[in-house]
């Protein structure tokens, strides 16, 4: 038996923001460093020109002591009248015969430099000048710790990199607040989208989009072209195809219908009436095709103020046999209120909801068009509908298992579904009502929504 292979996990979208801040971040850091090491170099080469410029002066001026500053050597007492300090710069002072004559506290007894020519050398750990009188009477070895000069340069250094340290995080806050803030140019076109209705396929307003994102929203463009030209093709076979249909089914029902009258042997009756019944299906089909099309070219995204009990009576008069067999009622709750809509979609969809009760209900339903508030809800007491199969009632072709499937084309309330949507409205199925029976059907418009949002969904039991 071969080990289940396990699926790959799927990767989370990765953040254009933090990635442009990481990078940016990064290059920042970057750039300071190498700014750090060229300000090391010239740090550098400037503190060793001003600290050999301060030897040299200091050579100059020993060169340049009385005699008597030499023959009295410096007394323990007068060092302690300095007190404790830190000396980088030590000096020796030698005589013509080569005698030490004076010397710093700090400097050694041994000479800095062996080399006795003047110049500027590095020995051992000292940086030392060397420089003579010009009859040879004098010459004075001026040195400082080569440390002392490294320690200055990390210093210099420190500094830098500490300030990296602290702008860092600020950066990292103002580069977030401005990539945001660019990123803010997308939130008009992201609204405009996510405010379209859904048979919205015009271009995308590109005046305001930055110049950046003028090929990407050409493209954008481009395919809603193609979708919307895919769509109207498809619309037009489906309304062409039914109209189409229409004219022929008509004579073929006349012609179905002069020989039921006509038929005088049982069988070819019986044949000649099935005959009949799959021809009204058809036609049936072909006008709910029809419907179809005109619903999804958006005709009900048009807006208007509709009476809702007035659209009722309007509707309920075209079952005249339902309402004079009593099977049709019509009642008001309270004080209803029009809602936002166009009156020849609600129609459409109130005549399916209505056409499908007393269809699917049985030859004994008790259909009830009900209007309350701004809700318009469709009830019958008939077999009604398992609750699993609720959610795909509004698949097309999708009968709900029913037993008068063969009588239905499955579009209804498909059709109702998308006029619901369009109108911003929310189609609520419930199934049973009361003992295990009933179905009920309410268009429900919220005054507070969005009118081009669609939404759907099946109702619980009471």
């Amino acid at each position: 038996m071969k080990p289940e292979r396990q699926r790959p996990t799927a990767r989370p979208p990765w953040s254009l923001e933090a990635r442009l801040r990481r990078r940016l971040l990064g290059l920042l850091t970057g750039l300071w460093l190498v700014g750090t090491a060229a300000a090391g170099l010239g740090l550098w080469h400037e503190t060793d020109e001003v600290l050999d410029s301060a030897l040299a002066e200091t050579a100059q001026r020993l060169l340049l002591l009385p005699e008597t500053a030499l023959s009295a050597p410096d007394s323990a007492e007068s060092l302690a009248a300095l007190g404790a300090h830190e000396e980088f710069v030590v000096y020796q002072v030698y005589g013509a015969d080569g005698g030490l004559r004076l010397r710093s506290h700090a400097a050694p007894t041994t000479p800095l430099d062996g080399d006795r020519r003047d110049g500027l050398r590095q020995s051992g750990a000292w940086r030392v000048l060397t420089l003579s009188a010009a009859d040879g009477s004098r010459r004075a070895q001026v040195a400082e710790t080569t440390a002392h000069r490294y320690e200055v340069l990390w210093a210099s250094i420190g500094w830098l990199l500490g300030m990296l340290l602290a702008v860092l995080p600020l950066a990292a806050l103002a580069t977030g607040w401005t990539i945001r803030h660019a990123f803010s140019a997308l939130e008009p076109i992201r609204d405009q989208l996510g405010r379209r209705r859904p048979n919205d396929l015009r271009p995308v307003a590109t005046e305001r989009a930055p110049a950046e994102l003028q090929p990407w929203l050409g493209t954008v463009n481009a395919l809603l072209g193609r979708v919307a030209a895919l769509v109207d093709s498809e619309r037009c076979f489906a309304a062409n195809t039914a109209h189409e249909l229409r004219t022929p089914l008509a004579a073929a029902r006349a012609q179905a219908q002069r020989l039921v009258q006509t038929s005088t042997d049982a069988a070819t009756l019986e044949g000649a009436q099935t005959l009949l019944r799959q021809l009204d299906r058809l036609t049936r089909l072909a006008t709910r095709l029809l419907q179809l099309a005109r619903i999804e070219s958006g005709v009900a995204l048009q807006r208007g103020a509709v009476d809702l009990v007035q659209l009722a009576v309007l509707v309920a008069d075209d079952f005249p046999d339902a309402q004079r067999s009593g099977r049709l009622q019509l009642e008001v709750l309270g004080q209803p209120t029009p809602v936002q809509g166009d009156i020849d979609a609600l129609g459409i969809a109130l005549r399916n909801l209505i056409d499908n009760a007393l269809k699917f209900g049985g030859d004994t339903v008790q259909v009830t068009v009900r209007v309350e508030g701004q809700t318009l809800q469709v009830d019958d007491d008939g077999p009604g509908v398992p609750p699993d199969r609720l959610a795909g009632l509004v698949r097309r072709f999708d009968r709900g298992g029913s037993k008068q499937a063969l009588v239905g084309s499955g579009l209804g309330l498909a059709m109702v579904d998308t006029i619901a949507r369009q109108s911003g409205a929310t189609l609520v199925l419930r199934s049973p009502l009361r003992d295990g029976q009933g179905f009920s059907a309410s268009l429900q418009f919220d005054p507070d929504a969005d009118q081009g949002t669609p939404h759907s969904k099946p109702g619980t039991p009471p």
